[in-house]
């Protein structure tokens, strides 16, 4: 269940839905998660409010776009790249510069996440989901 938040200035404002679409379309096929496991946050900035380098690591910046991604521990370093990837090309796509793009993500493990629903609805004897029975399901 990763959660993805996106710092973007205002005048990306109009692109919204677009890239939450573009982000959630390619951790869906790069991760092989279910397609229902949308979380994202949208946080806009007016110009000056976010600090950047234009050329570090060897970027030509005119803007930029900053992805976290917090997600279970369990997906590979090459599964990773590939979700990354796909988002990147997939936000290229929309008039992004691949440069402006910046994406970092970060794990955490079993009883890190908290569904309420989920869990008042489950039966009293019903165990808690692992990272491990998640990655199974979404592998299935």
């Amino acid at each position: 269940m990763p959660l993805v938040r996106i710092d973007l200035h205002e005048p990306l404002r109009d692109l919204r839905p677009q890239m939450s679409d573009a982000i959630h379309s390619a951790l869906v096929e790069g991760w092989e998660m279910p397609a229902d496991d949308l979380f994202q946050i949208f946080r806009l900035h007016e110009p000056g409010d976010l600090f950047y380098s234009r050329t570090f690591p060897e970027a030509d910046r005119t803007d930029i776009v900053f992805i976290q991604i917090l997600a279970f521990t369990g997906y590979s370093p090459e599964v990773k790249q590939r979700g990354a990837t796909l988002v990147v090309d997939r936000l290229e796509a929309l008039g992004i510069k691949r440069d402006n793009i910046l994406i970092a993500l970060s794990e955490n493990g079993d009883g890190d996440w908290l569904a309420p629903a989920a869990a008042a609805a489950a039966p009293a004897s019903a165990s808690v989901p692992t990272s491990e029975s998640v990655l199974a399901e979404a592998a299935s």
